[in-house]
């Protein structure tokens, strides 16, 4: 990855701004040829021997010059990432709203389907038995098990004499081995 100039200096400057007082860092952006300007009762000026500058082996511009870039470069990705994993933040809210609206549209959709299933449920013991019991023998098996399970007791004693007889045997196992 290549950091541009641009960037490099204005991270530069806001570590200058940000430690001023730091000799390396003002020493360390100028090739060498230049003295850094340092403010008048600045600790730098009162006793050089004390500043970092001064400890500073010569050549080590160049050192300071890559540390500055690195860091740069990471604050350059730090940010990249901070706007990454607030596009990820958004994105996990929108669809959470979006699997809400689905649960409510489900939920929607089953009680309309409970209701259709109870008004049938009714229409069919309010036939004559046999009548209710040969359309129930049509149905698929699981559906009218299903019915047969959902009717009281009193209507499905009616139809069971009616109904096939394997029918009415696997939903008499079904119904003592499921509870």
């Amino acid at each position: 990855m290549r950091v541009s100039p641009l960037a490099i200096a204005c991270s530069a400057a806001f570590l200058w701004f940000l430690f001023p007082s730091s000799a390396t860092l003002n020493t360390g952006l100028s090739d060498g040829n230049q003295t850094a300007v340092v403010p008048k009762n600045h600790p730098a000026q009162q006793s050089p021997a004390k500043t970092p500058a001064a400890s500073v082996k010569p050549g080590t511009d160049y050192r300071n010059r890559d540390i500055i870039e690195k860091e740069t470069a990471l604050n350059l990705k730090e940010q990249e990432l901070k706007r990454i994993s607030g596009n990820i933040d958004a994105r996990m809210k929108e669809l959470d709203e979006v699997r809400r609206s689905a649960e409510s549209t489900i939920s929607a959709k089953r009680q309309v389907d409970k209701e259709k299933y109870k008004k049938m449920i009714k229409l069919y013991k309010a036939l004559r038995p046999e009548e209710a019991a040969r359309l129930m023998d049509k149905l698929d098996e699981e559906l009218a098990l299903e019915m047969l399970n959902q009717m009281d007791t009193k209507t499905a004693a009616k139809l069971i004499p009616l109904l096939n007889e394997k029918r009415v045997l696997k939903w008499t196992r079904l119904s003592l081995l499921n509870e």
